[in-house]
């Protein structure tokens, strides 16, 4: 089974750190949209086993309907002469639903 996850509404947020980072670095931009094709199709990185089947459950309900949760994922690149580490989250407020997919570096959480 293609683990997807669904489009749907949602926003796609970076910190002001990975925006920065993107604007100066052409190859930390392609890292960070890799790493959005990864996340959008269900790898989550470097990640525990645990959190990994977390995030599998997690996909399959939001996939359903009606998710109020949260997926994190984490990749890291050791490319380039830097290492460079991010998290990605995607998750949903109670209140309205509004879903949002910020990228961001992990001391930035």
């Amino acid at each position: 089974m293609t683990k997807t996850l669904n489009a749907g509404e949602h926003k796609l947020v970076f910190t002001q750190g990975v925006n920065s980072r993107i604007a100066d670095d052409s190859k930390f931009a392609k890292f960070v949209m890799s790493s959005l094709v990864k996340f959008n199709h269900g790898d989550w990185g470097d990640v525990s086993q645990e959190d990994w089947k977390q995030n599998d459950a997690d996909l399959e309900s939001l996939n359903s309907g009606g998710w109020y949760g949260r997926i994190l994922a984490s990749y890291l690149d050791l490319g380039f002469g830097k290492t460079h580490h991010i998290w990605i989250i995607r998750n949903t407020a109670e209140e309205d639903g509004t879903q949002a997919v910020t990228v961001l570096f992990p001391s930035e959480y």
